[in-house]
């Protein structure tokens, strides 16, 4: 009995362990608009138990998703700027814009433009009926495909590293679809090189990653805190931008006199 607790305990301190991971990742984001961005950049990713923090250590960006505290922040320090929100906060506002995607879809039906709106919905996990998900598994090699032909998951896995928190995190955040998340936690290890596809907000994102390391241990308390002396700013792609309005400018001074160019260039026409 107690060798098989002592089991039991290991099985799960391999579950729950922070991990540090470095990898090199190609990141590319397709808006609602169709919009494409693609970026790439060596990244750091600290798990502490369902807290994660990840650090682009090209650019110096940093999303810390804190599922003890239910809140996410994003992180410019080149901007000066950082955007936090409450796990609540950002399921009502995408279901907000996918109530919206939805009422356009609804408007177009039997066009090219309703096919177009049902691919951003299903991009963004927003199936009509529930999805039929499978793990299709071959050596170290595995994938999750949702109606079978729609690819979230193909990659190699190193079944030494355990970092569970890390798909949670973003399964709060409503990344992928339920069914998606309970197939991710039977992977049996972390992926270390292939393409992984889900929804961060309102933007698809494709990753395609390799150059692996971890390192299992704490991860530095100062890695799941947003860092200091930055200016809060609504979260791009989610919330709206704050009104900027013009101001009166401090010296500005009511005049109705004429200035010298002005009369300079009267006198000249009356000159004779």
């Amino acid at each position: 009995m107690i060798d098989l607790l002592l089991a039991l305990s290991v099985v799960e301190g391999l579950l729950v362990q922070d991990v540090v991971i470095e990898r090199t990742v190609t990141t590319t984001t397709i808006d609602s608009l169709g919009r494409r961005g693609e970026v790439r950049r060596r990244e750091r990713i600290a798990v502490r138990g369902k807290d994660v923090a990840i650090t682009d250590l090209t650019f110096g960006e940093r999303m810390i998703i804190r599922s003890d505290l239910r809140r996410v922040w994003r992180a410019d320090p080149m901007a000066g700027t950082y955007s936090e929100l409450s796990f609540d906060d950002v399921a009502a506002l995408r279901k907000a814009s996918l109530d919206e995607l939805l009422a356009c879809k609804a408007r177009v039906p039997g066009t090219s433009e309703e096919k177009e709106l049902a691919a951003v919905l299903e991009g963004l996990d927003r199936y009509e009926a529930e999805p039929a998900v499978e793990l299709r598994t071959s050596g170290a090699k595995r994938e999750i495909v949702v109606n079978g032909d729609r690819v979230r998951l193909s990659a190699e896995i190193d079944a030494s590293v355990a970092a569970p928190g890390y798909f949670e995190a973003l399964g709060a955040l409503g990344a992928f679809h339920p069914a998606v998340a309970a197939k991710l936690k039977e992977l049996g290890g972390f992926p270390v090189k292939g393409t992984f596809r889900y929804a961060l907000f309102m933007d698809r994102v494709i990753e395609t990653f390799d150059g692996f390391t971890a390192k299992a241990g704490p991860a530095p308390a100062a890695e799941f805190e947003p860092p200091a002396g930055l200016a809060k700013v609504p979260l791009k792609g989610l919330q709206r931008a704050a009104e900027r309005k013009p101001t009166k400018p401090s010296e500005v001074k009511k005049s109705f006199g004429e200035d010298d160019g002005d009369r300079k260039e009267r006198e000249a026409e009356n000159k004779p």
